[in-house]
């Protein structure tokens, strides 16, 4: 299969040849979906739990803002934890153990000359791969975690900040009306707040999506890259490979990073807003199973798509390497 190209693919180029990719070869398809399978189940009861703490959550600061509902955080703490372990514990080590498996396999199919491949060839490739780098993925999903986790929890503390801010212009609203000068000048402010979070808000969500390319690159570099010694790539090394890699196609990699992410998103917006977790005819969790099977898929087309892009930066950087060599034994060659 082809690896090479003269230009750099763009979001749409590497999404057709991810989808070539998946497609194009059955025994590919049919051990994705088998490996998927243990996540799919784990996501629908995390997703169930998800959404009972937002649903929990949204109603504990709209009291917070309006005293008009009768909750307290003993209801919202310990669906905080619960989600919280769900997702920090069991979810990253299937995530884990998907991600690299896709990685893995569909780099196999990729490169490979012979087409198409067997299903027990692919399998055993794949699992000598991942057991190979299993240490050194587990370091680099754990880096990861980390910043992704302290990125969210800004955007979450900022949002706790504005609506600290929303709740205390409420409470003096009052004492605002009575004056013509201190309402305008109460409306100003409330835009001022607005503008202000708001570009806050657009600015993270932008940087985590140009991040979360460089993170999702690392985590490919540790599954199939290698150093000198024959050894993997993890940690601080793969998240430095990786941004070196992806630079200078920033716009590329936010853009497909933030078509899975608002994809993702208003998927999962629905269910949130209708309670699913809380509906008793069963429709709820029907939903929630549909989403999160979509969510599954393109969680899979987001990896296949990054390992076509760890591949072509890589060609293009061995590329450049050779050139640079060129360039230097010739102006060396001339010198003498």
């Amino acid at each position: 299969m082809e690896t090479k190209s003269e230009e750099k693919l763009s979001v749409i180029e590497l999404l057709i040849r991810a989808v070539k990719i998946l497609f194009g070869n059955i025994n590919l398809a049919l051990f994705l979906f088998l490996c998927s399978l243990p996540l799919f189940c784990f996501l629908i009861f995390f997703e169930l739990s998800l959404q009972t703490t937002v649903s929990l959550a949204s109603r504990y600061l709209y009291k917070l803002v309006t005293s008009d509902e009768d909750l307290s955080e003993n209801d919202l703490i310990p669906w905080l934890i619960h989600t919280s372990l769900l997702y920090f514990i069991p979810y990253t080590f299937l995530d884990l153990f998907t991600t690299t498996t896709i990685v893995a396999a569909s780099s196999i199919i990729y490169t490979s000359q012979e087409e198409p491949l067997g299903l027990l060839y692919l399998v055993r490739r794949s699992v000598k791969i991942c057991q190979n780098r299993t240490g050194g993925c587990l370091i680099t999903s754990l880096y990861v975690l980390v910043l992704s986790t302290s990125v969210l929890f800004g955007v979450l503390s900022g949002s706790t900040a504005y609506l600290l801010i929303v709740s205390l212009t409420i409470e003096h609203q009052i004492f605002l009306k009575e004056s013509v000068v201190l309402a305008l000048l109460a409306v100003l402010f409330d835009v001022v707040v607005i503008l202000i979070h708001g570009t806050v808000f657009i600015v993270l969500a932008t940087k985590f999506c140009k991040w979360s390319a460089g993170w999702n690159i690392s985590m490919v570099v540790s599954v199939l890259e290698e150093d000198e010694d024959g050894k993997g790539i993890y940690g601080s090394n793969a998240l430095s490979l990786s941004a070196w890699y992806v630079r200078g196609q920033e716009k590329r990699d936010v853009g497909m990073m933030l078509l899975f992410f608002v994809g993702a998103f208003l998927m999962r917006m629905p269910c949130i807003y209708f309670q699913c977790s809380e509906s008793l005819n069963g429709n709820g969790v029907l939903y929630t199973g549909l989403y999160v099977g979509l969510i599954c898929l393109g969680n899979v087309v987001k990896w296949v798509s990054c390992v076509v892009c760890y591949h072509d930066c890589n060609t293009r950087a061995l590329k450049k390497k050779v050139d640079v060599e060129i360039g230097s034994k010739a102006k060396a060659f001339v010198a003498t």
